[in-house]
């Protein structure tokens, strides 16, 4: 699913990246882009949302909250594993995660309504362990194809598939 394509493993062409209206920093330094962008896992003064610290528990609180707001592939709302991941979603106490994280409802909802209202993100991934990859992973999957991931890490061995 994963492959190295130009200096990151991804799940999309070279050219997603260029074409994304969204570019999504996850414990990633920020590169200067032009197109909007949010960094998750730390600050810069020019991206549209900031959140200074990204975990796995990070993108369940984002995945809770795009459950609550309708924001998810709709092609998966009767499926068994959607439903098992939404179980696993409920446990997410938001306002818990919100203050752990350092941020607010309004920063979590800013970046939700820049992933919807976008046709392409993507999600470049820094330094992040195999558990938090997995949550990431799972989040994406909610999306559909509209969420490119890239990473330096080698991930050819996962899968886009919902958090257990």
């Amino acid at each position: 699913m994963f492959e190295k394509k130009g200096e990151y493993y991804t799940n999309k062409d070279e050219n997603f990246l260029k074409e994304s209206d969204l570019v999504i920093f996850w414990n990633e330094k920020p590169k200067k882009l032009i197109k909007s962008y949010a960094v998750l896992g730390g600050t810069d003064e020019h991206s549209k949302v900031d959140i200074p610290r990204a975990d796995r528990d990070l993108a369940l609180l984002l995945a809770r909250l795009a459950y609550v707001f309708e924001i998810y592939d709709e092609d998966l709302k009767d499926t068994d594993e959607f439903e098992d991941y939404v179980d696993i979603l409920k446990g997410v106490r938001v306002k818990t995660q919100i203050k752990k994280h350092l941020t607010t409802l309004e920063e979590i909802s800013g970046v939700l309504y820049l992933i919807d209202s976008s046709d392409k993100v993507s999600i470049i991934l820094g330094d992040v362990e195999d558990e938090e990859i997995e949550a990431v992973l799972s989040f994406v999957k909610m999306l559909g194809d509209k969420v490119g991931v890239f990473t330096k890490k080698d991930i050819s061995d996962y899968e886009i598939d919902f958090y257990e």
